[in-house]
């Protein structure tokens, strides 16, 4: 299992959202320019119309999105004649990965010379095509850009229109069954994606036009049904056994053995996994962020408190042990020092309460769940024991024989 030096700790820090690159407390619809690569940030200043690499191979169409340190771009490959997606990383991502930090790169390359690399739709992870240093101003310095097929959206739009109390059934378990597939893939090469979210997970664009200077339309549930599902933005993946950094996941899909700090492998992206199975299907976060004063815990206490509750299991000695704070928030008998009740509220009863599922869908889903989300890593199922679970029957490749 993976183990970060404590000197890399929060070495990403300036990647995390500031005060000064928020609207309100919110995202603002445009990359703050303003911000140079000294304050984390450094955007490559790009333009509809713009020519990218080498001979201006790529001309760009229009931005597709942007996060905390890379824009994305649809743009026309004049050489394979082709529309492509380039991700173009800010001063500081580019710093970093040319330090070893961020090994996106590397990550990429590796999935691609993979037996399904070539092909996302079997491998269900994003393929590399090419890539190239785009030289950038001085305040941004130069951008390193990764070249890769256009998709026709996110899970996270699809999100918004469909799935307010949960994706239809067959929907959830082919956006799920396609991305377990795609952390087969990346396993089985040695890599942790360990940011899986619903913008993370892409759907192709079936037969509207890729190249559109408009942004694509939303597909039906009918069609996405039809659509593949692939994982993407592999910006804070890693190697086993080559860790650089340990903040790792969205605080509401983070694995136990993070919280604690404690060491890990790739079966935290089975508990996000677990975690995102149960917002796809009921519609609301399993966990959230929040402390409990009356039981004297504060957000990560809470958490984990949660998480004994949920999952029906304590914490062994050899975990908490084996965590720098491991005996902050447990005693020496591996409970919470604070003694908080331990509610039976298990995945079971929770799912339960939804409403969504007939007696025997309710049994192989809490059962699948928790299989995900085992507060000891050792016991979770790897993602290709998953693929065999009882909770896929009725889903293949194609569309799924249950009914929405």
């Amino acid at each position: 299992m993976l183990s970060v030096p404590t000197h890399n700790r929060g070495i990403l820090a300036k990647m995390l959202w500031s005060d000064s690159a928020l609207v309100n407390g919110f995202k603002p619809l445009d990359e703050p320019l303003h911000l140079s690569v000294d304050d984390g940030y450094g955007f490559a200043r790009i333009k509809s119309g713009d020519n990218l690499g080498q001979h201006d191979r790529f001309s760009v169409i229009r931005r597709l999105g942007w996060g905390m340190y890379s824009s994305t771009w649809l743009a026309k490959d004049h050489q394979d004649k082709k529309h492509v997606a380039v991700k173009v990383l800010t001063g500081f991502a580019t710093r970093l990965a040319h330090e070893g930090l961020t090994p996106e790169l590397d990550v990429l390359r590796k999935l691609s010379s993979s037996p399904h690399g070539a092909e996302p739709k079997e491998g269900h992870c994003l393929s590399l095509h090419s890539n190239f240093l785009h030289p950038g101003r001085a305040d941004t310095g130069p951008h390193l850009c990764l070249v890769t097929d256009v998709f026709g959206g996110d899970v996270e739009h699809l999100k918004r229109i469909y799935a307010r109390n949960g994706f239809p059934l067959s929907l959830a378990k082919r956006i799920l069954f396609h991305t377990l597939k795609g952390l087969t893939t990346m396993h089985q090469q040695g890599i942790v994606h360990t940011d899986l979210k619903h913008d993370n997970i892409l759907f192709d664009g079936g037969n509207t036009d890729l190249g559109s200077a408009d942004p694509l339309p939303i597909p039906s549930i009918n069609e996405a049904l039809d659509r593949t599902f692939v994982i993407a933005d592999f910006g804070n993946a890693q190697f086993v056994g080559k860790p650089t950094f340990d903040e790792i996941t969205a605080e509401a899909l983070r694995a136990p053995e993070t919280l604690l700090r404690g060491p890990w492998d790739e079966k935290v992206d089975i508990w996000t996994f677990g975690c995102l199975a149960f917002e796809f299907l009921c519609g609301r976060q399993l966990f959230k962020k929040r402390s409990y004063s009356e039981h004297l815990l504060d957000t990560v206490g809470g958490h984990l408190w949660r998480m004994q509750c949920f999952t029906d299991e304590k914490f062994d000695v050899e975990q908490l042990k084996n965590s720098e704070l491991g005996y902050t928030y447990f005693d020496a008998s591996c409970q919470l020092k604070s003694r908080p009740p331990l509610l039976s509220h298990t995945i079971s009863k929770i799912l339960a309460s939804f409403n969504i599922l007939d007696t025997e869908q309710l049994g192989t889903t809490a059962s699948f769940l928790h299989r995900c989300l085992r507060l000891d890593p050792h016991n979770r199922a790897s993602a290709e024991e998953l693929l065999d679970d009882p909770f896929w029957v009725g889903v293949h490749d194609g569309v799924s024989a249950e009914k929405a």
